[in-house]
Formats: structure tokens, C-alpha cells, sequence
């Protein structure tokens, strides 16, 4: 029950973090969109997808490398911990610098032949100047997370984000002016500071904890490190490789699909630029727990806890069901009061009721990968992106110049089914999963459509404003937790479970525990 707690508060930290970072995000890239435009955002859009796919190339496996290998020694006590994040640290740094050097050298390049617009030279050299810093920085990340020291490093992702906003709302009040080049520029520029102010909180917030005193050098810890790194950086750069060549097509085939090139351009910026943002914001909980996940289900596959990695497996795949079906109601119903409220007119509406049903794959498929990668099965992780990023650039080029949008709403359905069925598949193959389909899955869909339903008759509200929107749906989502509980989906040893996570006394927690014992004695035991 203690690793629980610890599990659930780190959890609960790092997601309200996330949505702290996203709300931020979400209002700056409202600010962004009316500096900018709906076309104006889609470009800076196609760079940011670069700049992506350099990162995911700067990373190179090391934020699961660090967490696996920091939870490992831990684990033995060794007291490696320095000789690790020198290793870590060492290899974020060549990595990064050699990808300072391709995309410096090669931006003109990248612009003309990739952008279509020279223009985004500029933006993507000083993107470039960040990779460094955000290379090592992602060794400290995986560090922290680790040591589930998650609310110290929380206040250094909260100072980047500040960084970024008011480094970029600086520079385009004196750069907007000049055109879109410039203000992509400003963005860029805030973007890169950040970067770097960021990596030198996260070394002083290292040096700041204590360590224990290295024993001597271990031997083969570079090997160690390769053998966790590459074979998650090669999943994920060649999926990061394809996912921009996707996302650079996609303009082309809504050209092709017989949109103009500015109409092409901002219907790429309303999905893009908004839609996916609103839909991806309350997945913060998730990418929490998912961050969380890989440490705690480090320790326990190498201590051979078998009962627990298969009750915890079970339990954070029947939470992230609950919770992303809420969600994908909350989107469906108040999609136009989101789009209203959000951006100031209903453009992205649309977008955000077709995609909502979509959320609960997507949401569990971030979890089931969390886990995967806690269980050194990162080599099937990466198995899967290639082969779901492959088959999205194929769809693109199939789907979209004849069906337009609907053919790339269908391919965002197929990417994530297949990528979900292949990961849960692989998850029932390493551990025991005991999920019931009535409570996890039938319950919680009959709820959420009746809860919401009522949001229908209340759906008029929604151009009341912002207040009353935010009324509306806390409402709608009490509605649906309480019939959660009426109806046995949320169970009774669910919630002595969650009680017993706060308890302070020991007595309580017995008496937690033995009640849960007569409700499911193996899975109380295990947890």
C-alpha cells in the first residue's frame, strides 16, 4: 500500500503539472493563433513537426534508459547512481550535438524540399541550438521519475514553460510586424531559451540531492544503457521519421483532395493546431501515469512481484478506461462551447465530436505503453510504432487526395485501434490481465451516455459562457461518477482501496485492508 500511495501521489503531482502546462499551452496557442492565423499556425505547425522528429532523434532512448537504470541500481544498492547520470549525461550530449549539426547544416534543405518555404530556415536554425540541452535535460527527467522526486522537478517544467511564453511574447511584439518568418522566429527563439534554462534548474536540482558515494566504476554500463536506449530510439525516431513525413503530406493531399493552397494550409491548422490540442489536454492524467508506471513496474519485474505487476496492470487500465470515457463525452456534448470558449468561435467543433470517441483507445493505448516499457519490453514498443507509422503514410497517400478529411479521420481511427490491439495483446502475453468487460468497458459506456444525455437537454447553455459551461459539465461528470458507483463499476473495494492510499493510521488501514480481503482477497493481498 505504501508503493501505491507513492505511485498515486506521484501520479497525481506530474498530472497537475501537465495541466497546469497545458492550459498555459492551450491559452498561449490561442494567443499564437490570433497573432498568427489559422494558416500562419498550420505553417509554424510543419516546423514544429520537424523540430519533433529532431528531438525524438536527440532524445535517443535515454529518458527510459535513465528511469530503467536509476530504479535498477536502486534496486541493488549499488550506489551507482553519479557513474549512471555521467554516462546518461555524456551520451545526451554527443547525440544532441550531432543533431545540432544536421539540422543547422541542413535547414535550407529541409525548408525548401520538406516546409515548401524557405522561410522556416531561419526558425528551424534556432530550434536547432536547443537540442543539446533538451538531450541532456531528458537524462535528468528520467532520473527524477526514478526517484519519484516528481514535485521538485515539477517546478522546473513549470519555469520552462513561463520561459517560453514570455521569451516568445517578448520577441513578437517587436518581430511580428516583420512578417510571418519573423514571428516564427520569436517562437522558436522562446522556445530554444527555454530549453536551456530548463537543463541548468534540472543540474542544480541534481546536485542539490544527495548521493550515495560512488563504490567504484561498473563495468559494461554503457552496454547497459545502449541495451535499453537503442532499441526504443530506434521505434521511436523511425516512427517520429514517418509521422512527420504523414503530417508533411497531409497538406499535399488536401491539395490534391481539390483545396486550395491557403485552404489546405489552415484546414491542417484547425486539426492540428486546434482541435488536437483540446483533445490531448485531459490526456495529462494519463501521460502521468503512464511517466509513473515505468519505474514501478521496473522495481517490481526485478523483484520478481509477479501478483503485483498483474493487479496494478489491471487496476491502471480499468482507471484509464473510466476516466477517458467521461472525457470523450465531455467532448462530444460540449464540443461547440469548447470551441467557443477556447478560441472564440466554433471552427474546431467539428473536429472535436468526431474524434471524441476515439479517446478511450488513445488514452489506454498511452497507458498499456507505459507499462510495456516498465517491462523491458520496449523492443515490441518500437515493433509497433514502425509498423502503425508505416501504414499511416501509406493511408495518407491512399485516403486523403480522394476523401479529403474524412479519409484522415478514418486513418487517425485505424492508426490508434491497430497500435492498441497490438500493444494489449503483447501486455496479455507478459502478464496476467483480469479485466471484467462488464465493469470496465459496458458499465462505463452505459453511464457516460446517460449522464451526458441530460448534457444534451442543458447543450444550449454552452454560448452561456465560460462560468456556466465549466458549471455544466462538473455537473455531467459528477453524474457520471455517481452512476459509476451505482452501478458496481466503481466497487466498494475500489473505494476502500482509494481511502486506505490516504490513511495516516495504521488501524485504519488494517481494517481497510481485511475489507478488502473478503471482497478480493488475492488482488488486496497483491496490492
Amino acid at each position: 500500500m505504501k508503493n501505491t500511495k507513492r505511485l498515486l501521489i506521484n501520479t497525481l503531482t506530474l498530472a497537475a503539472t501537465s495541466f497546469l502546462m497545458r492550459t498555459v499551452g492551450v491559452a498561449f496557442n490561442v494567443y499564437l493563433t490570433g497573432r498568427l492565423g489559422a494558416a500562419g499556425i498550420g505553417l509554424f505547425s510543419l516546423v514544429t513537426d520537424v523540430y519533433a522528429m529532431a528531438l525524438t532523434f536527440s532524445f535517443a532512448g535515454l529518458p527510459l534508459a535513465s528511469t530503467r537504470l536509476t530504479v535498477e541500481d536502486s534496486g541493488k544498492n549499488a550506489g551507482q547512481g553519479a557513474w549512471i547520470m555521467r554516462r546518461c549525461a555524456l551520451y545526451g550530449l554527443t547525440v544532441g550535438c550531432m543533431m545540432l549539426a544536421a539540422v543547422w547544416f541542413g535547414a535550407e534543405l529541409i525548408a525548401k524540399l520538406w516546409l515548401g518555404d524557405i522561410r522556416t530556415a531561419s526558425s528551424l536554425r534556432i530550434l536547432a541550438l536547443s537540442l543539446p540541452a533538451a538531450s541532456v535535460g531528458c537524462a535528468f527527467s528520467g532520473y527524477f521519475t526514478a526517484r519519484r522526486t516528481v514535485l521538485k522537478y515539477a517546478a522546473v517544467q513549470i519555469f520552462e514553460q513561463a520561459v517560453k511564453i514570455a521569451v516568445s511574447v517578448l520577441m513578437l511584439r517587436f518581430w511580428a510586424a516583420k512578417g510571418a518568418e519573423y514571428a516564427c522566429d520569436a517562437v522558436a527563439l522562446g522556445i530554444t531559451i527555454s530549453q536551456i534554462s530548463s537543463l541548468l534548474c534540472a543540474f542544480l536540482l541534481y546536485k542539490s540531492t544527495k548521493h550515495q558515494k560512488p563504490k567504484e566504476k561498473t563495468p559494461g554500463g554503457l552496454r547497459a544503457l545502449l541495451r535499453i536506449a537503442l532499441p526504443d530510439a530506434a521505434g521511436s525516431c523511425a516512427r517520429s521519421v514517418l509521422l512527420t513525413i504523414e503530417h508533411l503530406l497531409i497538406p499535399v493531399g488536401f491539395r490534391k483532395s481539390g483545396q486550395s493552397a491557403g485552404g489546405a494550409m489552415t484546414l491542417y491548422g484547425v486539426i492540428h493546431g486546434m482541435a488536437l490540442p483540446v483533445i490531448l489536454y485531459p490526456a495529462a492524467i494519463m501521460t502521468a501515469l503512464s511517466s509513473m508506471l515505468v519505474p514501478e513496474f521496473a522495481e517490481c519485474a526485478a523483484r520478481g512481484n509477479r501478483n503485483r505487476i498483474d493487479s496494478m496492470a489491471a487496476r491502471a487500465i480499468k482507471i484509464t478506461v473510466l476516466f477517458s470515457m467521461g472525457t470523450a463525452g465531455i467532448m462530444f456534448i460540449f464540443s461547440e462551447g469548447l470551441s467557443q470558449c477556447i478560441y472564440g468561435d466554433g471552427q474546431c467543433a467539428e473536429y472535436l465530436r468526431v474524434l471524441a470517441p476515439l479517446l478511450p483507445i488513445m488514452y489506454t493505448d498511452t497507458t498499456v505503453d507505459g507499462i510495456l516499457k516498465g517491462l523491458d519490453q520496449q523492443v515490441y514498443s518500437m515493433r509497433y510504432n514502425i509498423i502503425d507509422s508505416a501504414m499511416c503514410v501509406v493511408l495518407v497517400l491512399m485516403l486523403i487526395p480522394k476523401y479529403s478529411v474524412k479519409g484522415y479521420v478514418a486513418i487517425l481511427f485505424i492508426s490508434e485501434i491497430v497500435n492498441f490491439s497490438l500493444s494489449i495483446h503483447r501486455l496479455s502475453k507478459v502478464c496476467t490481465l483480469e479485466i471484467n468487460i462488464m465493469d470496465s468497458i459496458i458499465k462505463p459506456a452505459v453511464c457516460v451516455t446517460a449522464s451526458f444525455l441530460a448534457g444534451l437537454l442543458l447543450s444550449s447553455a454552452q454560448g452561456s459562457g465560460k462560468a456556466a459551461l465549466t458549471i455544466i459539465i462538473t455537473v455531467n461528470a459528477a453524474v457520471y461518477i455517481l452512476l459509476l458507483m451505482l452501478t458496481g463499476s466503481i466497487s466498494a473495494q475500489d473505494i476502500i482501496w482509494f481511502k486506505n492510499i490516504f490513511s495516516r493510521g495504521s488501524k485504519s488501514e488494517k481494517r481497510g485492508l481485511c475489507a478488502a480481503r473478503i471482497n478480493d482477497r488475492q488482488r488486496s493481498m497483491s496490492d
